[in-house]
This record gives C-alpha cells, structure tokens and sequence, in this order.
C-alpha cells in the first residue's frame, strides 16, 4: 500500500507541485531582490510588493489545497455561481471610483487595500462553466454547451472592452480548449476559434495605441521615445545575455523596462540568471503542460473533468507563452504576466486553484465519491 500511495503522489508533486513552487519562489525573489532606488513601476518598492506576492502565493497554495479537498466533480457544480461571481467583479472597472482608470483602459479594481485585475477570476471561470456544460444529460448536451458558449462570449467581450484584448485572447482559447476536452467535434471547433480570433484581432487593431505596438515592433528605431522604446530595450537585454547572468538584482533591464516585475519579468531572468539559468522557467512550464496531460488522461472517461483539466492548462499555458514570446522580441509588446513568475497577486491566487484542480482531477479524490450531479455514490 504504501508503494501504491507514492506512485500515486508522483505525478502530481513532480509535473505540477514542485514546478508551481518553483516559479513562484524565483518571481519572488525577482521582485525582492529590486533595489529600493529602482523607482519602476515594475519593481520599486520591493519589500511592498515582494510581501504582496508572498500573500499571493500563500493564498494560492491555500486555495490549491481547499480545491484538491474538495474535488473536480464539487467546483464544477460550483462554476456557475463562480462564473456570474467573476463577471460581476469585473463588470466594476466601470464603476468610478472603484475601477482605476489608466492609459485608456479600464483593467484594475482598487477595494480599499486590495487592488488587482479580475481578468484571471474570470478566465478561469470560463473554462469552468465551458467544462461543467459540456455533457450534462444526454438529451440536453447541445443546449447546455450552447448557452455556455453563449456566457463565455459574454465573458470575451467584457474583456474587450475595457480593452484589454491579451486577456480576451486568452479566454477565447481557453472556452475552446473545454470544448474540445468535452467532445466537441474538432471540424466544428477549429474554424469557430480562428474566425472569433480574426474577428477579435481586427477589432483591436481599431484602437490606436495596439496600432502604435504595432508600428513599434516594426519599425522601433522610428520611434525611440515611443512605443519602439522598450522593443529595443527588450533587444538590448536578449542580445547582451550571458550563459551565467550579472546576479539577481544587477540587471539593466529592471531600470529601463516600465514594467520589469510584471510584463518583463522573463527578460529580467534572463539578463540576471543567464540564459543558462531562465532556462528553468520553460522547463518549470513543459513540467506543468505534462502535468495537464496527465490530469486530462486520468479524466478521459469524464468529459466534463477532462474539460476542466484542459481549461485550466491553458489559461496558465497560454499566457506564460505569449510572456515568454513578448520578452524574447518574436512578438509585438501585449502586456501579458506569466502565472506565479510576475508579479501578480490576483493571477497567482487563480494559478494555484488551477494547480490544485488539475491535481484533484488526477488523483481522482472526492470525484470517486460523488457523481457529476453531486450525488453520493452507492
């Protein structure tokens, strides 16, 4: 017995526990490491925002923990009161005095002492109800899946709206990926992503500042002082990486980038560990994308779990790629945080009940004891 309780332990512990926690650490360090000069908005005040992510990260592992006692089938009986819960707490960046309001867009909520995005709360969401309605009863899948694209729709364009089109991406993929994971047939599927894609694409391109980025990324020399500025920073700090670093908190990177902690934190890493070194964090991330695999395949004969399994993989995987993508200069600058590196306490509170999800789903846990209405099992 005891052998049969560690090979079922393994899985979990080496693809998603040990990775998640060494991200963490690293984003940790990273943000405290700044020093108390640094003045960027990324990075300055170190000990404040090095506590804030400390919280995070504790909450995270808390709600991890809560998630995997609960079990799969018991939080997707919960996704719609966590979908409408979510959208609702987005919905207030447009209250004045409660959203804060900045180059433009409307992305931050500031309740008192807490503040953050709530984009994360409702990806996640997402993907849950996407999961949860997936299959349901025989005679009602259709309708059930359909009224779940429909609210993830919803959840889109809320996104955009404020604009924040990185995030709106995001969750788009992440809605496809729970469909996919609950049977959705791919002819159908693949289409439907890359036309709502397109549609979301040229919807941003309306807006002047994306086309800026844009222009930017092009032709940054054009436009030093502007939106080319931190494109050649990016270029700079890549190109003078050494297999070895300069040291945490000796970089040039974190004074120059606005957000050196957040959206830059990858190009931070690499400057200061070396490239030998930032190595780690696609390691720590190919570890994690196993890990969904193996949750995903442990919950092949649920659709629903399986569902879930993949939304919550890919509303960690889709954004560590893109950040990676941003910092390395092969994309165009869209202000994405990498899950537990950045520093983004809201986002690494999701992540870690994402993490503890797809633990609950391979384990299997609670799920063996209540069916997918929530019912005790004979």
């Amino acid at each position: 017995m005891p052998r049969r309780i560690t090979s079922e332990l393994l899985p979990p512990i080496l693809l998603l526990i040990v990775p998640a926690l060494g991200l963490g650490a690293l984003g940790l360090l990273v943000v405290a490491a700044a020093g108390s000069g640094s003045g960027t908005a990324g990075l300055g005040g170190s000990s404040h925002f090095a506590a804030r992510q400390a919280v995070g990260l504790a909450c995270g592992a808390a709600l991890g923990g809560l998630v995997v006692r609960l079990g799969g089938q018991r939080i997707l009986r919960l996704a719609p009161v966590l979908y409408a819960a979510a959208l609702a707490i987005t919905l207030l960046v447009f209250v004045p005095g409660v959203g804060v309001r900045a180059a433009g867009a409307s992305r931050w909520l500031r309740l008192g002492p807490f503040s953050g995005s709530p984009a994360p709360f409702l990806i996640a969401a997402i993907g849950l109800l996407m999961a949860a309605w997936s299959r349901r009863l025989k005679e009602t899948r259709l309708e059930n899946r359909s009224a779940a694209l429909v609210l993830a729709l919803v959840g889109v364009l809320v996104l955009a709206a404020e604009p924040d089109f990185s995030a709106a991406a995001i969750a788009l993929l992440v809605a496809f990926a729970a469909l996919a994971g609950g049977g959705a047939a791919s002819r159908r599927l693949l289409p439907a992503a890359v036309i709502l894609l397109v549609a979301l694409i040229l919807g941003a391109s309306r807006f002047g500042y994306v086309g800026g980025r844009i222009d930017g990324f092009l032709s940054p020399e054009s436009d030093r002082r502007g939106k080319g500025f931190e494109v050649l920073a990016l270029a700079r700090t890549n190109a003078n990486a050494t297999a070895h670093g300069v040291g945490l908190g000796h970089g040039l990177s974190r004074r120059r980038l606005s957000s050196p902690g957040s959206d830059y934190v990858y190009a931070v890493v690499s400057e200061e560990l070396g490239w030998r070194g930032s190595l780690g964090v696609p390691a720590a991330w190919i570890a994690i994308a196993a890990g969904v695999a193996w949750a995903a395949r442990a919950a092949r004969s649920d659709p629903r779990r399986r569902a879930a399994a993949l939304g919550c993989g890919t509303a960690m995987l889709a954004p560590a790629a893109l950040h990676i993508a941003v910092s390395k200069g092969w994309v165009p600058i869209i202000g994405v945080t990498m899950p537990l590196l950045s520093y983004d306490p809201a986002l690494t509170l999701v992540t870690g009940g994402e993490i503890g999800l797809l633990v609950a789903i391979g384990m299997g846990g609670k799920d063996e004891q209540v069916n997918e209405h929530g019912e005790k099992k004979a």
